[in-house]
């Protein structure tokens, strides 16, 4: 599936990794990379590195429905080019 917007509630649930993120690997999705959340990293740390805002990346994540918390070790999309 090439479209996070194509996924139905069921899909999203199994990928869905407590808030913070997925759990598993997400599917590739145009524009973006898939990035493993490191350990003490937040979304203000990971939207310097890749040359975005924070309300980009949460807007861009369904799997994170706190802007506060995301878990180490999970996944989210995060822009394959810097976009302010």
């Amino acid at each position: 599936m090439d479209n996070m917007n194509e996924m139905n509630l069921n899909e999203m649930e199994n990928i869905v990794g407590g808030n913070g993120g997925s759990r598993t690997m997400l599917p590739e999705k145009e524009g973006f990379l898939v990035y493993k959340i490191l350990p003490g990293e937040n979304l203000t740390v990971i939207a310097r590195k890749f040359s975005t805002t924070v309300d980009y990346l949460f807007a861009k994540n369904p799997t994170v429905t706190n802007r506060n918390f995301i878990r180490a070790g999970y996944y989210i999309y995060v822009p394959d080019r810097p976009i302010r």
